[in-house]
């Protein structure tokens, strides 16, 4: 693991559990977390160097709305963030599956697809 390492709680906004796809250049993850500062999500990569300590990422997060009586919509928000934190999660034949934290560097842009 880098980064933060003391075990220190440092978030400063609530987390929300919720798994989401989350695309960044050239790789697909899913989130673990999220809230208004920040997403932790897994990817399963061989490029350990795409995501180190310092890095900004352009980022992309999809959801579909499920509100009874409603259309489905997906929801789309896309940003950048600075990797904070990252821990090798398990070893896979593709590659390592990393545990990333990233911060948003600003607020995140919301777009809605309509049905």
């Amino acid at each position: 693991m880098t980064g933060i390492e003391d075990g220190a709680e440092h978030r400063t906004t609530e987390r929300m559990d919720l798994a989401l796809q989350i695309s960044i250049p050239g790789q697909e993850g899913k989130t673990v977390n999220i809230s208004a500062s920040g997403v932790y999500f897994e990817v399963v990569t061989s490029d350990m160097n795409a995501f180190s300590t310092g890095t900004t990422l352009p980022i992309k997060i999809d959801a579909v709305t499920n509100t009874p009586g409603c259309d489905e919509r997906k929801v789309k928000l896309h940003g950048q963030g600075l990797i904070v934190r990252n821990e090798i999660k398990d070893v896979t034949g593709d590659g390592n599956r990393l545990g990333i934290a990233l911060e948003f560097k600003d607020r995140l842009e919301i777009s809605v697809d309509e049905p």
